[in-house]
């Protein structure tokens, strides 16, 4: 009997996150080195324990629930049902092992937490066996490194061994021509004939099957086989070793049917689009869908580490069962959970610079001075000529502005658990500088998930997932433009100071323009944000096959924003302080039936979900404040004082249904409704929400089983309905509003209220129609695998807001009336290029081909976008929503090149003789046709090399930059850029771009919204690369030790003369959305080139 047993305290679990490591590379070394000479756990742990008359078995079970031992061995080549009885009092494990295996067969090799257990090589008779037999050896590799405990077995014998702690092995006995069995779990079984080597290099392949056989979908999962949806899969191992310290980008380009794209600010906006945009006044951003709950706050604040996969959800039989909530497209991502019996500590530290990858050349002082007094003589004197000349005065705004941005990246994560319950605890802490001073963010993020089978028919899971991000950056206001195009623009001849000490302004444009440096130190914006997402799921098993999930969760999101500007660089002193608070909570009841009878399987699952979801807003700023010194947290002291705060809650009912059917494996049949109640709309609440697919898997046909091209082939389609409730709460209520006045500068109250908005009862949902028809295939042995998709995508009822005439009241309200078109084309190549033991390519390549067009705007010729004022010229807006356009399409002038007199010339489209609005026409779109991603990953021995490429074709931009660099009115204005000074009137005459800086009376309006100024931005670019190294496992002691060093953004194939092509600076129309104006580049965030070292260890 066990009388008594005490074992070796387990390590305690550290209570806090990981602080900020200011030394990273002395770690990373002094870790290296200390990795060669640190003691292991089997020469510190120590056991006591007192058995009588138990089986091998049960005391290595006992051994490794209760240690972090882990035994390999094959069950042929041990008795595991030997009894024997063993007492020991603080002994090693070697003594253990000793006791339990003397006068045995078995031997025992120990590496720190592993321990093989083997048979005793025997002897050979070489005079009898010498013709029949030999003695074989050799190593087992994956493509991280040595394998250990796989197994090799001469097949149809018992005669076998395992691979040891380096993956080598020996196997005696062996006869001539002998096939070889090696299996190991997660990885295809292979056989190898024995011939005349007497050494054999093994390398083993994942059993991708096995891996990819179950995917995540909404409320359930399906066998990959199975699935006759369009879901896209992307797993960790896709973006592991790149720096990736958003979620977001490891979207990009990796998965076909998804555009993501960045402002570049750290911590800044991303956007998201799924088979295209399909609203014009509402958001087009996909849900998100976090285990099973929707995640109101996105993607920020989550930790790419803790992400085990992604599934983006694209087709309407696979978003349908959103609803409301999927016209967007859905991504549903599946966070990590411990494993039993597998006790991990991993900790990945990445540090790395950022420098601006592309800048614009600018005029040095000299050159600006030289050129402003052509057109204003002896502007500049001699002297000051020569300073600049010498440069001994002036300045380099650009440089001012930019710097070498640091990144530093820790992550921790402790796992482990028995078969009863895992836990996961995961901390992250992030630190950006952005290549624009005064632009930092920092993030701190924590994790805990528990999985517990409680009994067995009752499962648990916890997770709790807590961030706060700060971020910082130099605010200034929208009407002044961003700081890149600021200082773009500022007078190079000016200092940064004026001798008493201010800031310099700018005398020598047409509008005064503040001083850049002045902008980044004095007006500062912070902006702080707290998220808690949480979430408890109890799974009952009520019968075989029918079980019961109910989860509950919340989504607490609470954003704090505050500025402050001096009157050093502002006419009067001013602070805003803003709180915007929401939570959501979602409980999910889910009750799912699999059952199987003979050549049939169905899936039935049927789920009832409520949603609510509360926001509160408050704001309070000041003007003309008593003092500076507090900074934002001084309001009383302002001498103009405003509030004003906002409250609103909503909910969502929802009940779903969805059968899956199966025939032999080959007829696959999909039936999904949803129906939701919103409490956003009035007399319309409900809406309901159907999708059918169906699937033919071709290739499990009994006429496709003789022959050996074609290994797997399905043909997909689907149609369904998808909702969208993206309206504020009382939008169909009718709103009215105190009128003001003007008077004195000042803005004043009247007696009387007008309409704003006007009730709206009937309004409804907008409501996508999507059809989908898909091809998936592999050939030449699954080494080549195509898929491949055709969508039509159309919004129908989309919301448009109207406006009413002053004269009849008033105010706006909102109508179902638009309609979207979303068609294309997107497809994914993967391929196994070539493999051998120690060499192996994989490439991996996807497109999307979209037409995005509008369809009915109810009546209206058009949308106007945004008017372009930006610290320049105020122009018509330069887009436009039209019928038979883009979303966001460009609307102007045909440039055609300067006329006789140096002026510009434009196409006279309507042969009156005058250049007007007439002649404006529709020049170009921001959307565009193609995009791609290209993956090539190659691994040699311990060796890895990654490299991405990402793609983009037939889209303008345009770049408002150049124009303000390039172009006057009434004055020098904003000339800038060095490309002026030989490509003017002056220098090159009729055939130059620009006009002379003398020139009088050109029409620098229809300039600025004009094709020359509208550019290509298609772009081919090397978007990441990596190398990898894995220290053997014989030499580091680690069970991992890998690292890596990237670069982002390496290079970029573009005739875009802006910094980024792919850049955008999100201006708003007010109404929502940013689509329309997508393709105006304001001067966007500089793209960065980053330069990152990181490495990995595992304990």
């Amino acid at each position: 009997m066990n009388k008594n047993i005490r074992f070796p305290q387990k390590e305690k679990q550290p209570k806090k996150l990981i602080r900020a490591m200011k030394f990273f590379l002395l770690f990373a070394l002094l870790t290296t080195g200390s990795c060669f000479a640190s003691e292991t756990y089997s020469q510190e742990a120590s056991f006591s324990m007192n058995y009588e008359n138990k089986t091998i078995k049960e005391i290595i079970n006992e051994i490794e629930n209760n240690s972090e031992f882990i035994f390999f061995y094959l069950d042929k080549s041990i008795d595991l049902n030997r009894k024997v009885s063993i007492n020991v009092k603080e002994q090693k494990i070697e003594t253990i092992l000793d006791q339990l295996f003397s006068n045995t067969e078995n031997n025992y090799s120990i590496s720190d937490r592993q321990i093989i257990i083997s048979k005793k090589e025997t002897p050979v008779n070489t005079k009898t066996n010498q013709k029949d037999t030999r003695t074989i050896s050799g190593i087992v590799r994956d493509n991280m490194g040595p394998v250990t405990g796989a197994n090799i077995v001469i097949k149809g014998t018992t005669n076998g061994t395992i691979s040891d702690l380096d993956g080598k092995f020996t196997l005696e006995n062996v006869p001539a021509n002998a096939i070889l069995q090696i299996s190991y779990i997660g990885y295809l079984p292979q056989e190898i004939t024995v011939n005349n080597q007497s050494s054999y290099n093994i390398m083993l392949k994942e059993d991708n099957q096995s891996l990819d056989e179950v995917v995540v979908v909404g409320y359930g999962t399906v066998r990959k086989a199975d699935l006759a949806g369009s879901v896209a899969v992307l797993d960790n191992k896709a973006f592991k070793d790149q720096p990736i310290t958003q979620i977001s980008d490891a979207l990009q380009g990796r998965v076909s049917g998804v555009q993501v794209q960045s402002s570049g600010v750290p911590g800044g906006t991303v956007k998201i689009r799924v088979r295209g945009s399909g609203s014009i006044n509402r958001s087009n951003d996909p849900l998100y869908v976090i285990d099973g709950i929707v995640r109101e706050s996105g993607l920020t604040g989550l930790n790419p580490e803790d992400i085990q996969s992604m599934q983006i959800l694209k087709d309407a039989s696979s978003t349908a069962i959103y609803g409301s909530r999927g016209a967007n497209g859905v991504v549903l991502i599946t966070t990590k959970t411990g494993k039993a019996n597998v006790r991990q500590i991993m900790f990945d530290a990445q540090i790395g610079v950022g420098t601006v990858a592309k800048r614009y050349e600018t005029l040095n002082p000299y050159e600006f001075a030289t050129l402003y007094n052509t057109y204003r003589k002896e502007t500049f004197s001699p002297e000051q000529l020569s300073a600049f000349q010498n440069g001994t005065a002036g300045t380099d705004w650009l440089d001012e502005i930019f710097q070498n941005g640091i990144t530093q990246d820790y992550k921790l994560t402790l796992s482990g658990g028995s078969d009863k319950i895992q836990y996961i605890i995961s901390g992250n802490y992030v630190g950006q500088e952005g290549v624009v001073k005064e632009n930092t963010n920092k993030r701190y993020q924590a994790r805990a998930n528990i999985t517990s089978q409680l009994t067995d028919w009752l499962h648990l899971t916890a997770d709790v997932n807590a961030s706060h991000n700060v971020k910082r950056s130099a605010d200034f206001s929208a009407a002044k433009g961003n700081i890149v195009n600021i200082a773009m623009n500022y007078a190079p001849v000016l200092g940064i100071m004026n001798e008493d000490g201010t800031y310099t302004r700018d005398p020598y444009s047409a509008i005064t323009q503040l001083n850049p440096v002045g902008l980044l130190n004095e007006q500062i914006g912070e902006s702080m944000r707290d998220i808690v997402n949480a979430h408890i799921d109890l799974k009952f098993n009520i019968l075989p096959g029918l079980t019961f999930t109910t989860s509950n969760g919340i989504d607490y999101n609470d954003v704090k924003n505050y500025s402050f500007a001096t009157t050093k660089v502002s006419s009067s002193s001013s602070m805003s302080n803003n709180d915007a608070y929401r939570m959501t909570l979602q409980t999910t009841n889910n009750l799912t039936y699999n059952g199987k009878w003979g050549d049939h399987a169905l899936t039935a699952t049927a789920v009832y979900e409520a949603t609510q979801s509360e926001y509160r807003y408050m704001n309070i700023s000041g003007n003309n404040l008593m003092t500076e010194s507090v900074g934002w947290w001084n309001v009383e002291m302002a001498g103009t004082r405003n509030a004003k705060n906002d409250y609103s809650k909503w909910a969502l009912m929802s009940g779903v249904g969805r059968v899956m059917y199966n025939y032999k494996d080959r007829y696959m049949l999909t039936g999904t409704i949803r129906a939701d109640g919103s409490s956003k709309f009035f007399n319309n609440k409900w809406g309901w929400f159907p999708s059918i697919a169906a699937a033919w898997s071709m290739g499990n046909e009994n006429f496709m089983q003789h022959q050996n091209f074609i290994q797997d082939l399905k043909i997909r389609a689907s149609y369904g309905l998808i909702g969208s409730q993206a309206i504020d709460p009382y939008e169909t209520l009718g709103l009215m509003t105190q009128a003001m006045y003007a008077f004195g500068g000042n803005a004043y109250y009247t007696g009387y209220w007008i309409g704003q908005t006007v009730a709206t009862p009937d309004l409804s949902w907008e409501t996508t129609h999507q059809f989908d028809v898909g091809l998936d295939f592999s050939i030449l042995n699954s080494r080549l695998n195509i898929s491949f998709d055709y969508f039509d995508k159309r919004t129908k009822d989309g919301l448009l807001k109207r406006t009413i005439p002053n004269y009849d009241g008033g105010g706006s309200y909102w109508v179902n009336a638009a309609e979207i078109s979303n068609r294309g084309i997107d497809f994914s190549i993967n391929a196994n290029i070539f493999e051998s033991s120690d060499f192996s390519w994989n490439t991996n390549f996807n497109g999307t081909y979209l037409k995005n067009e509008v369809k009915d705007l109810a009546g209206l010729d058009f949308i106007q976008g945004a008017n372009i004022a930006s610290g320049m010229f105020s122009t018509d807006g330069v887009t436009r929503i039209a019928v038979g356009q883009p979303i966001g399409a460009f609307y102007g002038y045909e440039w055609t090149g300067l006329d006789a007199a140096g002026n510009d010339s434009f196409v006279d489209r309507n042969k009156d003789g005058i250049i007007d609005s007439k002649d404006r026409t529709f020049i170009g779109k921001a959307t565009p046709d193609f995009t791609l991603g290209w993956n090539n990953s190659l691994h040699w021995k311990n060796w890895d090399l990654n490299i991405f490429f990402t793609g983009s074709f037939g889209a303008e931009r345009f770049n408002m930059v150049r124009y303000t660099g390039t172009s006057m009115t009434g004055d020098f204005a904003f000339i800038t850029l060095k490309e002026y000074l030989n490509d003017n009137f002056d220098t090159k005459g009729q055939s130059a771009r620009y006009p002379s800086v003398n020139v009088k009376g050109n029409n620098y309006q229809a300039a600025a919204t004009s094709t020359k100024y509208l550019e290509s931005a298609n772009y081919f670019r090397l978007d990441n690369i990596s190398l990898s190294y894995n220290l053997p496992k014989a030499v580091s002691k680690f069970a991992d030790l890998r690292f890596t060093f990237s670069c982002q953004n390496l290079f970029t194939i573009t005739n875009y003369k802006g910094m980024d092509p792919a850049g955008i600076s999100f201006v708003d129309t007010g109404t929502g959305s940013v689509d329309v104006n997508d393709g105006i580049d304001l001067g966007a965030y500089p793209l960065t080139r980053s330069y990152t070292f990181g490495v990995r260890m595992n304990f």
